[in-house]
């Protein structure tokens, strides 16, 4: 993990290296969990073409003050014409109130975008995480361990020169995994403020009942901020 980092740094620090940092502030709600505000970090580096590593950080604020959540990955493009790339991915998510924790390991194909289309299906291994240690990423065996099922299918119906808007289905994001019985759903967009600036903003949730003509909904996540290239 440690010479990972050390990579990660290195690439950042060299000039042929793409970097893409953001910062949002968000509101992330669990009916009968926990609800939060939070501060969302997250940076993307391209040291080489067709590589990339990709590292957040999901802060709570206010209540539970702390690490809500952790991602690092890598990306690989295996196939251009498609923009086929194979990620693996780490993720840790703790719910401070519950001393609970999970700690997962993502394995996903993703292709495009092509004609405003992107998707990916793939695997993740949960690791659930109780006790004192909910709040240790280095936890990897449990119990409770499992695989599900991921995927994604998303359409940016709206692309003008300064803003786009997309929509879609998708059961993974750099901080969570939704189980196979959810209908995760979700829009995103941004807003170009200047060459290599952004306002950007998310919104998803994720259905997991339908009775009476009711919908159940698992959670809420709200975010808006800045993306830039540096």
């Amino acid at each position: 993990m440690k010479r990972l980092l050390t990579l990660v740094v290195l690439f950042a620090a060299t000039a042929r290296a793409a970097v893409v940092g953001s910062a949002a502030i968000g509101y992330r709600g669990e009916p009968g969990v926990e609800s939060e505000m939070q501060a969302v970090l997250q940076a993307d580096i391209t040291p080489v073409r067709f590589f990339k590593v990709d590292a957040g950080l999901s802060l709570n604020l206010f209540q539970n003050n702390g690490l809500g959540a952790a991602h690092l990955g890598l990306a690989a493009e295996v196939y251009s014409p498609a923009h086929l790339t194979l990620r693996l991915a780490g993720q840790h998510q703790q719910w401070t109130d519950w001393q609970a924790g999970e700690n997962r390991l993502l394995v996903v194909f993703e292709a495009g975008p092509l004609y405003g289309l992107d998707a990916g299906a793939g695997l993740v291994r949960r690791v659930p995480v109780f006790g004192d240690r909910y709040s240790s990423p280095l936890v990897w065996s449990s119990d409770a361990a499992e695989w599900n099922f991921l995927y994604r299918l998303r359409w940016k119906f709206i692309q003008r020169e300064n803003w786009w808007i997309r929509a879609g289905l998708s059961s993974y994001d750099r901080f969570t995994a939704h189980n196979p019985q959810q209908f995760p759903l979700e829009a995103d967009g941004a807003y170009r403020l200047r060459d290599g600036l952004e306002l950007a903003g998310l919104v998803s949730t994720a259905i997991v009942g339908y009775s009476g003509g009711l919908a159940s909904f698992h959670d809420l996540d709200l975010s808006v901020g800045v993306r830039h290239d540096f």
